[in-house]
């Protein structure tokens, strides 16, 4: 007959009577699940043969010292064994169980610190070439509302005039003089236009030409609008900082 483990399913093929017509418990060799198999079909249906006398038993031949003993049968086929089996002890060679190394903090802090040291360098070196953003001078942090050391110049005359189309043409243009011996930054330009009351009529914010200027240098601007009032006759700039 075919056993099948229930636990792991594998399949054994033993004699009928291995198993008996009761029935008896065995062990899968392989996962040692224990189970009761019990008789197969045919062997449980045939009647037990009747008794034949009892005949003589025959002498068993001696073994010889070279004779082993027979192999114990399979171990899937034992009966359960009950027993709990003794763990062994630990041997001194075995591999002692894997640990993950400590982390230093220490360590990791002194890579943060340096990490933040060069992006305030670099943060730092950007505000000296660049100067403060629009939204740190609106703030009014401290360098944001300094009146710079720069001197503006404005032509006589402005080009302003109108257009075939009708439309009224203003350009804005002058000088920005850095008088002092050293490196000035240049803030954008507030230029507003009057008319004859010296009313403001118009205005706007003229992006500077460069961001820093060098010591004793110069450096022209110029920006044009349409659609300008008709009354404005009168052309005023100064620095657009923000309100402190």
């Amino acid at each position: 007959m075919i056993l099948a483990c229930p636990s792991c399913h594998t399949r054994y093929v033993v004699p009928d009577t291995a198993i008996g017509p009761s029935g008896r418990t065995v062990r899968c060799a392989n996962c040692r699940h224990s189970w009761f198999q019990e008789p197969a079909l045919g062997a449980a249906a045939i009647p037990p043969a009747p008794l034949s006398p009892p005949t003589p038993p025959t002498p068993e031949p001696a073994r010889t010292a070279d004779e082993a003993p027979p192999p114990p049968p399979p171990e899937a086929f034992a009966a359960a064994d009950t027993a709990p089996r003794a763990v062994p002890a630990a041997s001194v060679d075995d591999p002692l169980p894997f640990r993950r190394p400590r982390r230093n903090p220490a360590k990791r802090w002194t890579m943060v610190a340096a990490a933040a040291a060069v992006l305030m360098v670099g943060a730092t070196g950007a505000l000296f070439y660049y100067g403060l953003p629009s939204w740190a001078q609106g703030l009014g942090l401290p360098g944001a509302t300094d009146e710079p050391d720069l001197v503006i110049e404005l032509p006589p005359n402005q080009d302003h005039r109108e257009l075939a189309d009708g439309t009224i043409y203003f350009a804005a243009s002058g000088v920005i003089i850095n008088p002092t011996d050293r490196e000035q930054r240049v803030p954008p330009i507030l230029a507003e236009l009057r008319d004859a009351q010296g009313t403001i009529v118009y205005s706007w914010t003229i992006k500077p030409p460069v961001r820093m200027l060098p010591p004793n240098e110069k450096v022209n601007f110029s920006e044009a609008k349409l659609d300008i009032p008709r009354r404005a006759t009168q052309l005023t700039v100064s620095w657009a900082l923000p309100k402190g």
